[in-house]
């Protein structure tokens, strides 16, 4: 009897160890997506601004392109343990 249930309970584990993989691998392939549609957004807009290389990176060096919206990439600051006081 115990042996019945100890032999489902590993066969569950199983598949949903099983579903754990595929879910990371979708994880991971949909993450990739984003990337590549992100990426393509940018170099449109990059386009569409008809810019030499020079030009943009001018740009670029003075702080961001006007109209548009930058985004802080900053790491937070590591916050002070009890130790560190």
């Amino acid at each position: 009897m115990a042996k019945n249930k100890i032999t489902r309970i590993e066969q569950e584990i199983a598949i949903v160890k099983e579903k754990i993989t595929e879910y990371q691998n979708k994880l991971k392939e949909l993450e990739l997506k984003k990337t590549e549609i992100e990426n393509l957004q940018i170099v449109q807009t990059v386009r569409a601004l008809k810019l030499t290389p020079q030009e943009l990176s001018k740009l670029l060096s003075k702080g961001g392109i006007p109209g548009i919206k930058t985004v802080s990439f900053n790491k937070p600051e590591k916050e002070e343990t009890a130790d560190e006081k």
